[in-house]
């Protein structure tokens, strides 16, 4: 979803790693590389990547920022499952 990210109001949805890549690509691989990652926010302005574990809903966790770019990991899509 270009242009959104997590904004959470408690400490349940916070990152439970942030790291500096290149590009979009190496945090996609970041997040599918941990079992535990459901979504990702790549911030292209700092090249950060965010992986989050525990996001029990996308309502209003989401706000507009158009330097980032946050992906979902879906259900069944990771070789080998996870």
């Amino acid at each position: 979803m270009t242009g959104w990210q997590l904004s959470c109001a408690n400490t349940t949805c916070l990152p439970f790693a942030t790291t500096t890549v290149l590009n979009i690509r190496i945090c996609q691989t970041a997040c599918l590389n941990q079992a535990k990652c459901k979504t990702a926010t790549f911030h292209q302005s700092s090249s950060t990547c965010d992986l989050f574990s525990n996001i029990p809903s996308l309502n209003g966790s989401l706000v507009a920022d158009m330097s980032s770019v946050t992906m979902l990991v879906m259900a069944g899509t990771r070789i080998p499952p996870g």
